[in-house]
């Protein structure tokens, strides 16, 4: 009878333990943040690399490279990611994915550019799979002037208006340097979901809105030019102010 008892406890002891290591773990919820450039003027355009458009002064334009740093994001204490880079031809609309609760970031804030201390740290010295490595930066970091590129615009216009597409100025907006750093809030933001395991939000940046700011507008015929060099100030402000202006969500 003591066997018996004995040889049940053991089964129901063994029974216990499989169960227990049965148990499926959480699978890991994914967070993806997309921007789709666009081009309004009026409507809803998606805004594609090479594409031919119409700057508020009426000339032909187009936009050959867009690309963002955006870094320190979290809601409040909650830290989402160190850093991303938007590079809209490389990657297409995908600014960032990480792993994360989507219901910790009904808010988000964060910088355009790279704060201070990363801003100033060995580009080589951070993890290889992080997107401040230099060769993950890349050009986006400045060889001639320590720091990232914060935001870099570059495309060709056409400014003389005689009916042919002569697409032959170019245009090169690259800020960068702490004082042109900029900070955005974004609230009561919409996660969609994607699966079970995967929630994506969508940020809009209006390149219409970039040149045709109600208080700066950006002339390209005159004002196409800045590296965020001395000299340079005036436009450099108003190129990263109108951009600012410009990213929201969708």
């Amino acid at each position: 009878m003591i066997k018996l008892i004995s040889a049940i406890i053991v089964f129901m002891f063994l029974v216990t333990s499989c169960k227990k290591d049965d148990v499926t773990p959480p699978a890991t919820q994914y967070l993806q943040v997309d921007v789709i450039p666009t081009y309004t003027n009026g409507g809803a355009m998606k805004m594609n690399l090479d594409s031919v458009y119409t700057t508020p002064e009426g000339h032909q334009v187009k936009f050959t490279d867009v690309k963002f740093y955006t870094s320190t994001l979290k809601n409040e204490s909650i830290n989402l990611l160190q850093s991303s880079l938007f590079d809209y031809r490389e990657t297409g609309g995908i600014m960032l994915r990480t792993s994360g609760d989507y219901t910790k970031f009904a808010n988000l804030q964060g910088f355009i550019g790279v704060d201070s201390v990363l801003n100033h740290s060995d580009p080589s010295a951070f993890p290889n799979e992080s997107p401040l490595n230099i060769s993950n930066a890349g050009p986006m970091h400045w060889g001639w002037n320590p720091g990232y590129i914060f935001m870099n615009i570059e495309g060709k216009v056409d400014t003389i208006p005689d009916g042919i597409n002569n697409l032959d100025h170019s245009f090169s907006f690259h800020i960068g340097t702490d004082l042109y750093r900029r900070d955005f809030s974004f609230t009561n933001l919409n996660w969609l979901k994607i699966s079970d395991s995967e929630r994506k939000l969508n940020l809009k940046l209006d390149l219409w809105k970039f040149l045709h700011n109600p208080i700066s507008s950006i002339d390209l015929k005159s004002e196409f030019l800045t590296h965020t060099a001395s000299g340079q100030q005036p436009l450099t402000e108003k190129v990263i102010s109108n951009f600012q202006q410009s990213l929201q969500p969708y």
